[in-house]
């Protein structure tokens, strides 16, 4: 279990440093419709890929009873997982418009 959170941990560092490139990212393409089309594009799918994500932890977790550590686990996998998904649709995104 120590390996376990030992590698959320780290990923959850990683998750921080894909933030904050996501965001400089997202920063440098302007102000303009094309950018705000992508931004919410970006925005939506994040939310819908957490929102997923969450309902699954909620659906597991009405069958069966989770530990506390077992509960933090997959909530920092899971919003780390947003990130680095939403990381990868923008430059998708980015290449598309």
């Amino acid at each position: 279990m120590e390996k376990i959170i030992m590698f959320t941990n780290s990923l959850t560092i990683a998750a921080f440093f894909a933030v904050i490139g996501l965001v400089l990212s997202v920063a440098k393409e302007g102000k303009d419709e094309r950018a705000v089309f992508m931004a919410y594009q970006l925005f939506r799918f994040l939310f819908v890929f957490l929102l997923g994500l969450l309902s699954l932890i909620i659906l597991y977790t009405s069958w069966r009873t989770l530990n506390y550590v077992f509960l933090r686990i997959c909530l920092t996998t899971s919003l780390s997982l947003t990130v680095f998904a939403g990381l990868v649709y923008w430059q998708i995104i980015r290449k598309k418009y």
